[in-house]
């Protein structure tokens, strides 16, 4: 079965690098972009055939993703219908761009809206999905076990889904502005900087696989780490004095906020 992506941008672009990585055939993917210049570039890199033209990616490939910037989608599903194929099993990674509103477009068709994040092109991202209630369940299995390779897949209600994207899609962003700060506060202790990030770096990935593998909750890990009257439960009370729980809080909201604005 042919994947097809129109669009092979940054997010594009690792989804298909991951699809080669767990061995998908080079001649099973086909994309899209908007010149000769790009197309060449990602023939060169990827080894996949690049074209300038949507239609035939739609008339050729067996599952779409559509992989363009949310302006964009519009033009692109309206193409789709103007086509004629039939249905089939169409992937919207567009932030805010909801079942409902694709088949506003495209009635009827097995719509599938995934949100991954960014670590998927380190083999560790998280990817969101929300299936139309005509994707048949084979379907499903299917393009959750595509993902499975790139890091772990959720099904997640409509009702929740900009929250989601606010904690797993803009979260990388979060954390990385974390580890720049821890790796900022040890410079100014006297560390280099460059082995302050890669202490920052290492220490984040051990707690997250901590948190993973002890099945406990973070806060009760944190009590375990900071014990009383030492440097860490000294630390953990600056923290606390900050209410930095009520500004994640804030972050998280006015994320979501903006997700659920774009989905209007």
């Amino acid at each position: 079965m042919k994947l097809g992506f129109i669009g092979a941008g940054e997010m594009g672009g690792a989804i298909i690098r991951g699809l080669l990585t767990q061995g998908c055939p080079k001649e099973d993917i086909i994309a899209s972009v908007h010149t000769p210049q790009s197309a060449e570039r990602i023939q060169k890199e990827l080894g996949i055939e690049a074209v300038t033209d949507n239609r035939r990616v739609i008339v050729e490939a067996g599952w779409l993703f559509i992989a363009v910037k949310p302006a964009q989608v519009e033009s692109v599903l309206k193409e789709i219908a103007a086509s004629g194929v039939p249905a089939k099993p169409l992937i919207c990674m567009a932030l805010g761009w909801t079942v409902e509103k694709i088949q506003r477009v495209l009635p009827a068709w097995p719509v599938i809206r995934i949100m991954p994040n960014t670590p998927l092109a380190a083999g560790e991202g998280v990817t969101l999905f929300h299936f139309a209630p005509e994707t048949p369940k084979r379907a499903r299995r299917e393009v959750m076990g595509l993902f499975d390779g790139m890091g772990k897949t959720f099904e997640i209600s409509l009702s929740v889904f900009d929250a989601a994207t606010a904690l797993s899609g803009s979260g990388p962003a979060f954390v990385y502005y974390f580890i720049d700060a821890l790796a900022s506060a040890a410079a100014a202790q006297g560390l280099p900087q460059d082995e302050a990030v890669k202490l920052a770096v290492q220490t984040v990935i051990g707690a997250a696989k901590m948190v993973s593998r002890e099945n406990l909750p973070p806060a009760e890990l944190a009590q375990k780490v900071a014990t009383p009257g030492g440097c860490t439960a000294a630390g953990m009370d600056v923290l606390a004095a900050s209410d930095v729980k009520a500004v994640i809080a804030r972050t998280l909201a006015a994320t979501a906020k903006k997700a659920e604005e774009y989905s209007k």
